[in-house]
């Protein structure tokens, strides 16, 4: 089935009212105050996948409200959790408030089982790793924090941290989950500094300004090469050149940073 049908046929079974629009070529689905683009995955080479993402990205700087990009690759292979994630962008999640809910450290291997089916980019080495349970037992979100790397900042030597990932059931949205992982891991490791990313396809970071982050510079957009069978994604760099394979690039993240150490 056509992917830009697909999108089309999920939003109105659905029950979700879309105004479908083209913007440089791009299918744009306007649901309230939200826009869903649909991004296909079909380019054969880099060059392709660089010229989409150039003509995407002035796509979606002609919109307002808030984007919501779906790319194909994400739709095709993983569709346990784009599809009630892209519900929970339109407003149809399931709420549990932080303050009903207890965060404890967890082992490695129940980390990478939920991060692996329920984060964009599954997941990936850490050091601290942390559950946010309901009062039920249920575990809804999982968040990691890297190991700490010492460097000197105006005459004091910083011990820093990168918060890696953190996801929750993608029906869920945990309210002020974010900042209970957050108080737990200063609580139990005393950083001096935070680090971490905001993946720009999914949100424009205002959780981590909340929290008190700062903006820290940009990362450019990581280049994917994808299966055209199985629609996994693998990291390359420019000099890989995998034939028979789709060529895509994503939006990059927002860096942020939190100190602590003033």
């Amino acid at each position: 089935m056509d992917f830009i049908f697909e999108i089309r046929d999920f939003l109105s079974q659905n029950g979700i009212a879309a105004t479908e629009t083209v913007n440089d070529g791009f299918s744009v689905f306007v649901c309230g105050n939200v826009n869903v683009i649909p991004v296909p995955v079909r380019s054969m080479s880099m060059e392709d996948a660089e010229s989409q993402h150039v003509r995407l990205c002035d796509a979606v700087s002609g919109l307002f409200g808030r984007k919501v990009l779906v790319s194909e690759d994400m739709w095709r292979g993983r569709p346990e959790m784009m599809r009630p994630r892209l519900l929970a962008q339109l407003g149809r999640f399931r709420s549990v408030f932080a303050r009903n809910t207890v965060v404890s450290r967890i082992g490695k291997e129940e980390a990478a089982s939920f991060l692996d089916r329920w984060h964009s980019y599954r997941d990936a080495a850490s050091r601290y790793r942390y559950g946010v349970f309901t009062k039920a037992g249920e575990l809804v979100a999982v968040a990691s924090f890297s190991s700490g790397r010492t460097w000197v900042k105006e005459g004091r030597t910083v011990r820093s941290y990168e918060w890696v990932r953190y996801a929750s059931l993608p029906d869920v949205r945990v309210v002020g989950g974010m900042g209970k992982v957050l108080k737990a891991f200063e609580e139990d490791v005393h950083p001096d500094d935070i680090m971490s990313y905001a993946d720009m396809e999914w949100t424009d970071g205002a959780v981590y300004e909340r929290l008190g982050f700062i903006e820290d510079g940009i990362r450019p957009p990581v280049q994917f090469v994808i299966d055209p069978v199985s629609w996994v994604r693998t990291a390359l760099s420019r000099a890989d050149s995998v034939s028979g394979m789709f060529y895509h690039l994503n939006m990059g993240s927002v860096k942020y940073r939190l100190a602590r150490w003033h």
